[in-house]
């Protein structure tokens, strides 16, 4: 086994060396450059700043007969664990806990990452779910969360976008976004992904009038990768799969398929206390940064989690004010947050989230704020020439009811007309 090494002081210059082939860890992993007690008995360097050799060590061996990291992120090769040369094995955080074991009033405490949030390799993906549950697939496959997230060649109207339109090549584009009112374009530029400026209106198929001038400071893969993905991992960023999948909601599903549907290894939201249940939902439809301040989503969250030990940084949606948002930081104000926003699902008109630039500027027959139901279905469902003059589209569930689950709300996997869903009348 490694014996654990540590010098008194290091020099802050031997860190230029690890940051030649590990740009990304510096920027993301653990902040670098601040200042650290000499108590905690690491390498700093002359100034008691922490440097990557820190917390690493070239002395150290890659290998270890022991664990050398948290179980759940530990990989081997052969019958010897990687130690990925920490300066002494942190399968409890015991190096962590070095420097954050008696923080001051008022530090988080928390890891910066939590357990498993590299945890990629443990997700099937969704055509493996759909080999067991056909039918459930079908009906996921007409929602919005499937759509949410496609390669340009899934788009139906792809071809008839313009280079002139998107104000950049289309070969440079990755993935279009959304898949009911407004359509966004994430693509290549600078080395990252990002968000193009223009916004295509699907109703019209044209461009809105609008620009959005921070696009080129939209770095998709922080600031939105996490919600629209599934199996996100922050060790390179990158993904499992693109759209809002059966694992977002379920759980990474790996072990589920290799057993044959074993409940052990999958999440059932509705086996869930209603907070943890509820919390799935909100850890993609209300505002946070994660622990490590580096992301615009819940990195490491899985469902069934505690989404208080990865979500911080809540901040008011468009349209809330001092009797839906308090800015304490509490999980209750969270949760009043996600009530505001499930309120908001058939607004008509106005901009219901301006980070995605999402208009809606649908006009309902009655001039009020909110659509009907019928208003609703319409503004996806527009062809209704096939229904006879007696029944011109109108009372949409009376012959297309949605399915409904066994307590008789409606399904999360078909179309969802309201959280909760009040009576059809």
């Amino acid at each position: 086994m490694p014996t654990p090494l540590f010098s008194r002081s290091v020099q802050a210059e031997g860190a230029q060396t690890c940051i030649g082939c590990h740009p990304f860890a510096q920027s993301s992993f653990h902040p670098l450059g601040i200042q650290a007690s000499t108590s905690c008995g690491l390498p700093l360097d002359q100034n008691n700043i922490i440097t990557c050799l820190t917390c690493h060590s070239p002395h150290i061996s890659r290998l270890a007969d022991q664990a050398w990291i948290s179980s759940t992120n530990d990989r081997m090769e052969g019958n010897q664990h990687l130690t990925y040369l920490l300066n002494c094995p942190n399968p409890n955080g015991e190096l962590c806990q070095r420097c954050h074991a008696n923080s001051t009033p008022g530090f988080d405490s928390r890891p910066l990452h939590p357990q498993r949030t590299f945890e990629s390799r443990s997700y099937a993906g969704s055509a493996a779910c759909r080999q067991c549950h056909e039918e459930i697939a079908k009906m996921w496959e007409k929602t919005t969360h499937a759509r949410m997230t496609r390669v340009p060649a899934k788009v139906e109207r792809w071809n008839k976008i313009s280079a002139e339109a998107l104000e950049w090549p289309q070969e440079k584009v990755r993935y279009v976004l959304g898949a009911h009112f407004v359509h966004r374009f994430v693509a290549e530029a600078s080395g990252t992904l990002v968000v193009l400026p223009r916004i295509l209106d699907q109703t019209t198929g044209k461009m809105l009038p609008i620009r959005d001038y921070g696009w080129n400071r939209r770095y998709w893969l922080k600031e939105c990768a996490g919600c629209h993905t599934v199996g996100f991992s922050a060790e390179n960023d990158t993904f499992v799969e693109a759209g809002i999948g059966c694992e977002s909601c379920h759980g990474p599903g790996l072990n589920h398929v290799r057993t044959g549907g074993s409940r052990k290894f999958i999440v059932n939201p509705a086996r869930l206390p209603p907070d943890r249940a509820e919390m799935i939902c909100e850890s993609c439809h209300t505002s946070g940064v994660d622990n490590s301040g580096q992301y615009q989503f819940a990195v490491g969250f899985r469902p069934g989690d505690d989404l208080t030990r990865f979500y911080s940084g809540l901040t008011p949606k468009p349209g809330q004010d001092q009797t839906t948002f308090s800015g304490d930081e509490s999980y209750p104000d969270r949760h009043r947050q996600w009530e505001f926003l499930k309120k908001r699902l058939f607004l008509a008109k106005g901009l219901t989230c301006d980070y995605c630039q999402n208009f809606r500027d649908f006009n309902s027959v009655s001039g009020s704020e909110f659509m009907s139901h019928d208003e609703y279905c319409v503004t996806c469902h527009q062809e209704r020439s096939r229904h006879p003059e007696a029944s011109p589209g109108k009372n949409c569930t009376q012959c297309h009811q949605p399915a409904k689950t066994a307590s008789g709300t409606f399904s999360i996997h078909d179309h969802k007309f309201a959280f909760p869903t009040p009576p059809i009348k």
